[in-house]
C-alpha cells in the first residue's frame, strides 16, 4: 500500500497540534481527520481518527497495524506540514 497524497486540511498556529490531514492510498481509499501533533522531541505524531461509542469509550477508526506504516506515514505527513 502506498501512501500517494496528502492533503492538509487545516493548519493551527499554536499548540502541540500542527494540522488535519487526508491521507490517499493508492489513488483508491481516503483517511480523513489524521491530526499531526508534536512530540517532545519535535518530531510529529500521526493521531488517528477516532469514534466515541455511546457508552464515552474512544476507539481508533482506522490505525496502521505495522510500526513499518506509521513510520511512513508520520514521514510523508511531515513533508507536507512543515513546509
Amino acid at each position: 500500500m502506498e501512501i500517494t497524497d496528502v492533503i492538509v486540511r487545516k493548519r493551527f498556529e499554536s499548540g502541540p497540534l500542527y494540522a488535519i490531514v487526508t491521507v490517499i492510498f493508492d489513488k483508491t481509499l481516503a483517511v480523513h481527520d489524521i491530526k499531526a501533533a508534536k512530540r517532545q522531541n519535535g518530531r510529529l505524531i500521526a493521531v488517528m481518527p477516532k469514534r466515541t461509542d455511546a457508552f464515552g469509550k474512544s476507539r481508533d477508526v482506522v490505525h496502521p497495524v505495522s510500526e513499518e506504516l506509521r513510520l511512513r506515514l508520520e514521514r510523508e505527513i511531515e513533508k507536507r506540514v512543515l513546509v
